[in-house]
């Protein structure tokens, strides 16, 4: 059974919102072959989100606006006919709604969900203005997540030192936290991080220090989970403090530290 979840809506008396849930073969050129069919069709993609299922196996939801007196079942039954195609399932959307397509939502492995970049900033903004030592917290929480992402991509496809970073800017766009520009050497460990549109530092307003600790956390939780070693990541340029992007600069952590505690903040 498929549930939905709201995400964002949108309304046309003359149209309708439609979802598939497409389960396709991971070969080269698949999804073109999926839209190419929609674009004839003449269904407008208004949204899709793709995820990983096997390293030969994927997932494809995507919403679409089409016409009302387009025979939905017809559609569904010609995107199945699709050689690579293995699977579909199809829904309409009664309010012209944008939702996903199951729930609970997964994202990297664990369940996720939508939420305006304005609640989690609000978090943020508390957490900064009442409780001591904030950045170490908002730090050490980054760590987790990053480290739990490396986690997931090593079980599901190759990691090496050409796709790591990679691997990381595609999460960071596709879950909408912003586009990253990342040199890292693998035999030095050290490098930068420069993050364009960071939803924090959007969000977050005019501020006199650096906002996206978080962020810094979840590199440095990425880096080491991937590297083996101890990464130390600091947020050096942030664009709440009135620069162009943000930039984390990367370095190997003293091995005589431990990264929690230099996390917290109590060494630099």
């Amino acid at each position: 059974m498929v549930r939905d979840l709201c995400m964002f809506a949108g309304f046309n008396e003359d149209s309708q919102i439609v979802w598939f849930k497409i389960t396709y073969s991971k070969e080269p050129g698949s999804l073109s072959v999926i839209t190419d069919l929609l674009e004839k069709e003449n269904a407008f993609i208004k949204f899709g989100h793709i995820d990983n299922i096997t390293q030969t196996t994927g997932e494809y939801s995507i919403f679409t606006e089409l016409k009302k007196d387009v025979d939905m079942a017809n559609l569904a039954q010609k995107i199945g006919e699709l050689e690579v195609v293995n699977a579909v399932e199809f829904g309409i959307s009664e309010f012209g709604m944008i939702y996903s397509v199951d729930f609970p939502l997964n994202v990297i492995g664990v369940r996720g969900v939508m939420a305006r970049a304005l609640a989690i900033v609000d978090i943020i903004k508390t957490l900064n203005q009442s409780v001591p030592h904030a950045e170490g917290l908002l730090t050490l929480s980054g760590l987790r997540g990053g480290s739990h992402a490396a986690k997931y991509f090593k079980s599901i496809m190759p990691i090496n030192d050409s796709n790591f970073a990679s691997m990381i800017a595609e999460l960071y766009r596709a879950v909408g936290w912003g586009i990253l520009e990342i040199e890292c050497d693998p035999k030095t460990y050290e490098g930068r991080i420069i993050v364009k549109d960071s939803f924090i530092a959007d969000v977050y307003g005019a501020s006199d220090q650096p906002v996206c600790a978080f962020m810094s956390g979840y590199f440095a939780g990425y880096l080491t989970e991937y590297f083996g070693k101890n990464i130390s990541v600091r947020e050096v340029s942030c664009k709440a403090t009135g620069k162009e992007v943000c930039e984390h600069v990367i370095s190997l952590a003293p091995s005589r530290e431990n990264q929690e505690y230099q996390l917290r903040g109590d060494t630099r």
